[in-house]
């Protein structure tokens, strides 16, 4: 289960997503911090 909180443009996540095949996490981030 993924457990992460925002405030801001800080991020904090409770699991590695580069571990797992999903990529979302990764486009959320790249469309909301770049």
């Amino acid at each position: 289960k993924i457990v992460a909180a925002r405030q801001g443009n800080i991020m904090a996540l409770a699991f590695h997503p580069e571990l797992t095949g999903d990529r979302r996490i990764h486009h959320y981030f790249l469309d909301t911090f770049l």
